[in-house]
């Protein structure tokens, strides 16, 4: 009996010594969670730096139904680590931790700027003070500090805006507009100008203007 209850004792102080009620830094190694849960594996050197913790919960701004904040970290990235009650195999990725060798996206300090940014350079970014935001694919992506004012929507191969059967797509070849009604107006003057500009239409094309209307160039038809 006495055995026994020495044996039960010594079990629980080295329950007790596996735990760890703080939080260290680890590095993922494996992302690809068997339950499709958005776990990763994490490599945490004060468990035991030649083996795997147990698969991490990634802990994020909202998670909901197939809903949320999904950002899941990269392997190689480093995270930091916190275990449910202090046990060391119910791990969760509080945050991920910029380094010497994965520095931030921007230099620091940039006061008032804030960016999200992918590891191949798709970025959002945001500036308050003029305030602008960006959007960028890699081949777009630029300092957030010399941001144009407004809203920008950038890229060299093309951009997409449809509503229903309304679509506008700018691309290197030009702009291209496609609707059941296109209107233009303008309480000041209104400008087209090419090396060719035509105007045409299966039924009446109308040109109106409340002052002066002028059609100029060097061969001019009117069918």
């Amino acid at each position: 009996m006495i055995e026994e209850l020495l044996d039960a004792q010594a079990e629980a102080e080295d329950e007790v010594r596996k735990k760890f009620y703080g939080v260290a830094v680890g590095t993922v190694q494996l992302t690809t969670d068997p339950l499709a849960l958005g776990r990763v594996k994490v490599k945490t050197p004060f468990i035991d730096s030649s083996d795997l913790a147990a698969w991490a919960r990634v802990a994020t701004p909202m998670a909901g139904q197939q809903a949320g904040h999904y950002m899941i970290p990269e392997v190689g990235d480093e995270v930091l680590v916190a275990f449910e009650h202090g046990d060391v195999n119910a791990p969760y990725i509080l945050g991920c931790l910029w380094n010497a060798s994965t520095p931030p996206p921007l230099p620091s300090p940039l006061p008032h700027i804030r960016v999200i940014r992918t590891p191949l350079g798709n970025q959002v970014a945001f500036r308050e003070t003029p305030p602008a935001i960006t959007v960028t694919t890699p081949d777009m992506t630029q300092s957030a500090s010399g941001l144009p004012p407004g809203i920008t929507l950038a890229s060299n191969t093309m951009i997409t805006l449809q509503c229903g059967g309304t679509k506008l797509v700018l691309s290197s070849a030009g702009v291209t507009i496609t609707a059941p009604a296109v209107t233009i107006t303008s309480n000041g003057t209104l400008s087209a100008s090419g090396t060719s500009v035509s105007l045409t239409g299966s039924g009446a094309v109308n040109i109106n203007a409340s002052g002066a209307c002028s059609i100029g160039g060097s061969i001019v038809k009117i069918n």
